[in-house]
């Protein structure tokens, strides 16, 4: 009986997978056949992962994450409990304005602030979690060891996501301190602009790397064909600089600042 329960488990967390992996093809215009080249496989075996009739090994996962830019918890069966755990860190750190859900336990491993910022902006998931990270980073731009977050999202091959969320914590600091703030609020919000301006100088000196123009989706499930050109067509300046396939504007960033009360947020 165990043997037919655990038999049942491992066939639906293949169809899951398979379905997954089909669908972010698709939404990318990919033939099994370009998949099956990037694996290493042939597009029968492909044909077969993808209706669940066999699995990726751990190389080939981590080769599709890589190929699509996606997070591990896109192939988890039950993300809602690490988003709620991913959201319960940043609330800790200083998002305020966002829910905290007291029936969740902390975890011990978003305890430090840079992993807080690390595993959200790598889940990509949540628009509200990624504008959420800007008043963290200015609560907290003195505790953030900034050149080793930007040393992983890098070896993660996620560099102009991490170029993409300093831009748009620039740009919003900017739109706040256009408007005048409180001189306290101006203090916290210069003092962050100086160290994010000089972090980023330093780490992309040239701008967008080369060789890292491949579009990144953040923030927005699998699209269709027709809903990817309108969003191609509207993001905003710093996504289309950074290659950036999302909705959220820098406005976003600004709200979430100013909601979570910078600089009392750190």
């Amino acid at each position: 009986m165990i043997s037919s329960q655990n038999n049942k488990t491992a066939h639906d967390q293949r169809a899951f997978i398979g379905k997954r992996l089909r669908d972010l093809r698709k939404s990318r215009g990919l033939s099994q056949g370009d998949i099956g080249k990037t694996l290493g496989i042939p597009q029968t075996t492909l044909s077969e992962i993808e209706l669940g009739k066999a699995s990726l090994t751990a190389e080939q996962l981590i080769l599709v994450l890589k190929a699509f830019n996606v997070p591990v918890s896109h192939f988890d069966q039950s993300p809602g409990e690490a988003s709620g755990t991913i959201q319960k860190a940043l609330v800790s750190h200083g998002a305020s304005h966002l829910v905290d859900d007291h029936n969740l336990l902390p975890s011990e491993s978003l305890v430090r602030v840079d992993a807080a910022i690390r595993e959200a902006l790598v889940a990509g998931e949540s628009a509200r979690e990624l504008a959420a990270l800007a008043p963290i980073i200015i609560g907290h731009v003195g505790q953030i060891n900034f050149h080793r977050l930007y040393a992983q999202f890098k070896d993660y091959n996620l560099e102009t996501r991490y170029g993409w969320l300093l831009d748009n914590v620039l740009e919003a600091i900017k739109a706040i301190l256009e408007n005048k703030p409180l001189r306290k609020q101006a203090l916290a919000l210069a003092k962050a602009a100086n160290v994010l301006q000089d972090h980023q100088n330093r780490v992309f000196p040239n701008g967008v790397p080369t060789g890292s123009l491949h579009v990144d989706y953040l923030g927005t499930p699998v699209l269709s064909p027709k809903t990817k050109t309108e969003i191609d067509r509207n993001r905003s300046q710093v996504s289309q600089k950074w290659n950036i396939l999302t909705t959220i504007p820098v406005e976003d960033f600004v709200k979430a600042i100013q909601e979570a009360h910078v600089p009392h947020a750190g």
